[in-house]
């Protein structure tokens, strides 16, 4: 037999949906009736996976049984779970646990019989470098199994090793059908018999899905059109009964055995359309009318009367659903619910908005901008005024409290249902509470970091004369911080000031305290503080090397670790990121401290993301407040790329990600849901127990907002700069920002 050519570079898993393994006659006594379907519109309800579950695998639907899921754990375990009618697992049972070697596809046909095609790799080179598969040997396996999963068959495939070349092919599809496996890769399509024996093999480079149907025949469905088979086969008819000028195929679903009246089910782009006795096509699915993004999901099957259940990939992370048909007489009537965006509205926004409509079948979420705070707080006193807003900084949020612009969250919650304030951090809700109450609310945080020895710096939270008596006990020849760090009189006053204002501002009352004498020494400070000589580095990026380069940067940055400076600055958004200031500043457990700018205030500061906040005189309070709960649930946090990664404010999505984080920092490289591989997740190297500990401790401690307001950081860097320049003292550079700062605040709050 011909050799299928191989010429493509990665490998992917995808399990089939479902097949039969006998054939049944068809029954033609009768005429067919046709099918009519009042109600093509689905409701979409997220399902829980195993408690186990790592990676999916595929799905199928099993007669009489209900839905099978085939997944893998944290062990490399594959396994299966059987769903009741109500998808709620009944019971799961291992298959194998696969070595790092092993790449794995797999089967389920809908009597519930599996089998695994297991390719092993045999390499002198390490796994996850990039020359593991240069000159590697790979060996072929079957196993097959009961639909109990008992009786495993292992079966070597000596003959595969002629068509197939993995990392150079594609598996797309492994299917049991007619008693026979079917194998389609991207260079063509081959069959075995159960014994292994390759029975036929076609270089083809199109892709065909085969299926039986609900009468044990085989059809073979392509982009455009589908043709009934005598047999399994890979010679197709010439002539194809096409499904019409608007269907096309989605080949990553492609056709399923049919239920309840109809043959099969056609997973098109538009819908799922069943074929009747009599050979017509009938919507039963409707996938934009059901609100459901189809290029989601790379599984659909059938599920019982009026069910499907799919997986799908929302925001890189995968999801098991649930979608059911809606009454006939349901008709799809959501209210408006207007979320505001202070500034421009960006691309995160779009998505946040999108991803809501597509799951909420009670409100539609439409943004309006608002340029400046001044035209939301306006709009707030007109008929005008948006149901939601989104804003940043905890200084706004108290200004709209004043205003009696939006409502307390926990009042909401009594009212309405959704989180509550044991489901929130308790430093963040010790930042953002005010009065006891909560009016706004953050999906995450971050924090703006400087590190330092430890025999420097004993403790992280320092006062202003504490700082400034630890500076003055250093060596004269100890810079302040390095080259790439801060290295102007401007860097260190934006450490010590401009980006610290919860020290010098209390936002709660509106009050500042920069006309003290402390302010002014700090002021003088700046302009003799030791800093690095000047360094051009436009020129020294010219004349060196890119190895030269990282090898300098990385001498820099050992200067705090070394003793030749005493700050390096730093931001974390995550637990890696947190950690790897660690690692980047080349410290040893104990070896240093993580710092905070000088302030009185005993507790750390803590950046906040966007704030959303319920308006009071919206038109809409439960769908702004529905809203809110669905950009803030632990599924939705833990899946979201712009938060799937980060510090977030609810305890149960910041458990879980944490704990994905410190699993890839222990594993160098790991393969996702969709067989990609990646590398070097979460953290520079693994996460010990003594850093985990170290940086929760530092978080429960984080209970200020450090508020970032532009029209102040302005303010405070005009003044400061004609204070530089010579134009003022010390002492009028603070009386100046004291006024200017204190007439904001009167006008502003």
């Amino acid at each position: 037999m011909k050799k299928l050519l191989s010429y493509l570079t990665a490998l992917t898993f995808i399990c089939s949906m479902t097949a039969c393994s006998g054939k049944k006659e068809i029954e033609t006594s009768q005429p067919a009736e046709e099918i009519t379907v009042s109600q093509t519109m689905y409701k979409e309800e997220h399902i829980d996976f195993p408690e186990d579950k790592r990676f999916v695998e595929g799905m199928t639907y099993i007669d009489g049984q209900g839905v099978r899921l085939i997944y893998t754990d944290s062990e490399n375990c594959y396994k299966f779970a059987d769903y009741d009618e109500n998808m709620a697992v009944k019971s799961t049972a291992p298959l194998f646990t696969a070595e790092e070697n092993i790449l794995v596809n797999l089967d389920c046909a809908s009597d519930g019989t599996m089998i695994a095609l297991l390719t092993y790799i045999h390499s002198e080179h390490e796994i996850g470098t990039p020359e593991y598969f240069d000159d590697a040997e790979f060996s072929f396996e079957l196993r097959k199994y009961a639909p109990d999963g008992s009786g495993e068959e292992i079966i070597p495939l000596p003959e595969l090793a002629d068509y197939y070349v993995p990392y150079e092919d594609i598996i797309h599809n492994l299917k049991l059908i007619d008693g026979k496996i079917l194998l389609a890769l991207s260079s063509g399509r081959l069959i075995m018999d159960m014994d292994g024996n390759i029975l036929e093999s076609l270089q083809e480079s199109g892709y065909i899905s085969y299926c039986e149907d609900s009468h044990g025949n085989i059809v073979a469905a392509a982009d455009t059109g589908y043709c009934y088979m005598d047999s399994l086969s890979l010679d197709l008819p010439e002539n194809m009964t096409e499904y019409g000028d608007y269907l096309r195929l989605n080949l990553n679903l492609g056709v399923s055995k049919g239920f309840g009246g109809f043959k099969l089910f056609f997973m098109f782009n538009s819908g799922v359309y069943g074929l009747t006795e009599n050979n017509s096509l009938v919507e039963v699915f409707n996938y934009n009318n059901s609100l459901v993004s189809i290029n989601d999901y790379r599984c659909l099957v059938y599920a019982g009367e009026g069910k499907f259940a799919g997986i799908g990939n929302d925001m890189e992370k995968s999801f098991l659903s649930l979608l059911t048909v809606r009454p006939d007489d349901y008709v799809m009537n959501r209210k408006d619910v207007t979320v505001g965006v202070i500034g421009d509205i960006y691309s995160d926004d779009q998505e946040l908005s999108t991803y809501y409509n597509r799951k909420s079948d009670s409100f539609q979420v439409q943004l309006k901008a608002y340029g400046e705070t001044d035209d939301f707080t306006a709009a707030v006193l007109t008929d005008d005024a948006p149901d939601c807003i989104s804003y940043t900084g905890t200084y706004n949020m108290r200004r709209f409290n004043n205003l009696g612009a939006v409502m307390d969250m926990y009042e909401l919650s009594a009212k309405y249902g959704g989180f509550k304030k044991e489901n929130i951090l308790d430093n963040v809700t010790e930042a953002l509470e005010i009065d006891g109450g909560l009016y706004g609310i953050s999906q995450k945080f971050q924090f703006n970091l400087a590190i330092g020895r430890s025999d420097i710096f004993p403790k992280g939270k320092m006062t202003w004369q504490e700082f400034k008596d630890i500076y003055n006990s250093t060596p004269e020849d100890m810079y302040f911080s390095n080259l790439s760090d801060m290295n102007t009189q401007e860097d260190v006053f934006r450490f010590l000031c401009a980006n610290n204002l919860n020290a010098f501002i209390d936002f709660e009352k509106g009050e500042c305290n920069f006309n003290s004498p402390e302010f002014a020494e700090m002021l003088e400070f700046t302009q003799t503080v030791r800093l690095m000589p000047e360094f051009d580095w436009q020129a020294f990026y010219d004349s060196h090397t890119e190895d030269e380069i990282v090898l300098f940067q990385q001498e820099d940055r050992n200067r705090v670790s070394n003793g030749e400076s005493m700050i390096a600055t730093g931001y974390a958004n995550d637990i890696g990121s947190f950690i790897d200031l660690k690692h980047t500043y080349n410290f040893g457990d104990g070896e240093f401290t993580i710092l905070n700018a000088p302030s009185d205030n005993p507790k750390s500061n803590i950046t906040f993301g966007k704030l959303y906040s319920v308006v009071s005189n919206g038109k809409c309070p439960e769908g702004a407040w529905d809203y809110i709960n669905y950009i803030t649930s632990e599924s939705f946090l833990t899946s979201y790329l712009q938060t799937e990664r980060n510090f977030v404010t609810f305890k149960g999505a910041f458990e879980k990600i944490n704990a994905q984080i410190r699993y890839y920092s222990e594993n160098p490289s790991y393969v996702d849901e969709q067989g990609l591989t990646h590398y070097n997740y979460g953290a520079q190297k693994p996460i010990t127990d003594e850093e985990y500990n170290m940086t929760m401790e530092y978080i429960s401690n984080c209970t200020v907002s450090a508020d970032y307001n532009e029209a102040l950081y302005n303010i405070i860097m005009e003044e400061y700069t004609a204070f530089s320049a010579g134009d003022k003292t010390a002492e009028e550079c603070a009386e100046r920002i004291q006024n200017r700062v204190s007439i904001f605040l009167s006008e502003n709050s």
